[in-house]
């Protein structure tokens, strides 16, 4: 079977929509990877309108990273897609806590990504002279897409309260909500 990845986009969402799970990281992780793509390009676009080698090199190293991120989010979409089968197989195995383990360190490697990238791309405000509208959007996006990561995890952690999840996992939540609280995406672009 193809990974989550691979399928167009028609097939990617026909996909989501007809497990007999919600697929709710993977559809995180998809929805995060576009996000950084619009931004990634945002900040591309602007290298060769920057007024000093040291300002394109910037551009440059923040277009750079968020090839990184994106390429990490396919990744994870991927992981996550096939998580649930993962989560079936340990709980069969005897290791249920194993797979809940997997199934709540998805979403933060997502949530610390998606906030990484947003806030290069706020960082990234000043060098982009074209597109800004854009990037703004994007940074909206990458927002949501770290905000539902919380909420996944917090889900997991309502569905599954063992005591070594909890101890591990609220603080880890406590510390992405509060990373989350310092994005600054725009409520709108017209002043």
């Amino acid at each position: 079977m193809k990974s989550l990845t691979e399928f167009s986009t028609r097939q990617l969402t026909d996909h989501i929509s007809t497990r007999h799970h919600a697929m709710a990281g993977a559809t995180i992780a998809a929805s995060a990877t576009l996000a950084c793509s619009l931004g990634e390009v945002c900040v591309r676009i602007s290298i060769q309108h920057q007024n000093t080698d040291t300002e394109r090199k910037a551009a440059e190293q923040v277009t750079e990273r968020l090839g990184d991120i994106r390429q990490t989010l396919l990744t994870l979409a991927d992981e996550d897609g096939a998580a649930i089968t993962a989560f079936a197989t340990l709980r069969e195995a005897g290791q249920e806590l194993q797979g809940q383990e997997l199934l709540c360190q998805l979403p933060v490697h997502m949530g610390i990504l998606t906030v990484e990238a947003a806030t290069l791309m706020q960082d990234s405000r000043v060098l982009v002279q074209l597109h800004q509208d854009d990037l703004e959007m994007a940074i909206r996006l990458l927002d949501g897409a770290a905000r539902s990561s919380t909420l996944l995890l917090d889900s997991n952690l309502r569905i599954w309260p063992d005591p070594a999840l909890l101890t591990k996992y609220e603080p880890v939540l406590a510390g992405l909500r509060e990373e989350i609280g310092k994005l600054k995406p725009v409520e709108q672009v017209r002043g």
